[in-house]
């Protein structure tokens, strides 16, 4: 029977907790959440989930030390500082799978060591994008093989660009089969305080392109009608703009014709057990793999760094605050 331990039961990593109700196979789970209130709601979230799946032993504590056993498989669901101590402390339980959420680290520094853990330890890990998982995203990627992308454009409101923008530049690389790529802020006009406590946003507009295209722009405004943006992929024969708030594909052809489909991002309460039977089953799963998604988080880490720096202040661990 497989360990599998999960750091941070807050908000998202209830959603995780619920689904490794549904994993298929025989798992042990861990929960390590050092708030009391957040800890006591994701024990009543997992008790409230139904699932036709095998029964599973489970505990929770609030400190990884009182973890005293080998763990098979880790899912880290806690804020990006501090993220660096808990990957080591849970390769050093013996962790070979790793999923961390995003953004994986915020500063470059914390990239380079925490490569350097994966290697030491050889762990398998991968970063938490999870459209990647997505069948019609999939189905596009098989898609746009032949019909490369010339330009990829997000746009809306209060979406949290500093914290989400690796979505989508994730989302884009899984797109166009690239990984280098280059990126300005110049267009970034204002770096405010966020809602989280301690934690700063972006709005205005990132823009960019992969070392063989596509180029890329990435725009968020301030609004007072709540989270909305659209995706718009243009290729040589066809326009498809994705409304992902709304549940919506259009595309657009290259007569003009247009048809529309519904489209749906699966919850992450969806998505975790069936991720982890994955890779227990297969050492693999299709989320981005550690090494392509630290090539991604690199320039775009280093680059806010360098906006909240001019912007905001500097800090002597150069990390741009957000999660």
């Amino acid at each position: 029977m497989k360990s599998v331990l999960l750091v941070g039961a807050g908000n998202l990593g209830r959603r995780h907790l619920q689904s490794l109700k549904a994993c298929q196979l025989p798992i042990r789970i861990f929960v390590v959440e050092p708030y009391e209130e957040a800890r006591s709601l994701a024990e009543s979230a997992y008790q409230a989930t139904e699932s036709n799946a095998p029964e599973k032993e489970i505990g929770f504590y609030s400190d990884l030390g009182q973890i005293d056993q080998q763990i098979d498989i880790a899912v880290v669901s806690t804020p990006a500082s501090g993220r660096l101590e808990i990957l080591r402390d849970v390769l050093a339980l013996g962790a070979k799978d790793v999923v961390l959420e995003k953004v994986a680290f915020n500063s470059v520094a914390a990239i380079d060591e925490a490569s350097a853990l994966v290697e030491q330890y050889q762990a398998r890990a991968w970063v938490n994008c999870p459209r990647r998982l997505n069948p019609f995203y999939q189905q596009l990627r098989r898609a746009l093989e032949d019909d490369p992308i010339e330009s990829f454009e997000v746009e809306g409101g209060n979406f949290g660009m500093a914290c989400n923008a690796i979505h989508f530049l994730d989302l884009c690389a899984f797109l166009s089969r690239q990984s280098s790529y280059q990126i300005t802020l110049a267009g970034v006009r204002e770096v405010v305080p966020s809602k989280r406590s301690n934690y700063i946003e972006f709005f205005g507009e990132v823009a960019g392109s992969f070392e063989s295209g596509p180029a890329f722009k990435i725009a968020c405004h301030e609004s007072g009608h709540g989270v909305s943006f659209t995706i718009k992929l243009v290729t040589q024969s066809a326009q498809y703009l994705i409304d992902e708030v709304n549940g919506t594909v259009e595309i657009i052809d290259a007569k003009g014709d247009r048809q529309q489909q519904g489209f749906r991002q699966p919850y992450q309460s969806e998505l975790t057990g069936p991720l982890i039977d994955e890779i227990i089953q297969q050492q693999r799963c299709g989320l981005t793999n550690f090494t392509e998604s630290m090539s991604l988080h690199r320039p775009f880490i280093d680059a806010a760094y360098r906006l909240y720096a001019e912007k905001y202040e500097e800090n002597s661990l150069k990390m741009v605050p957000i999660t």
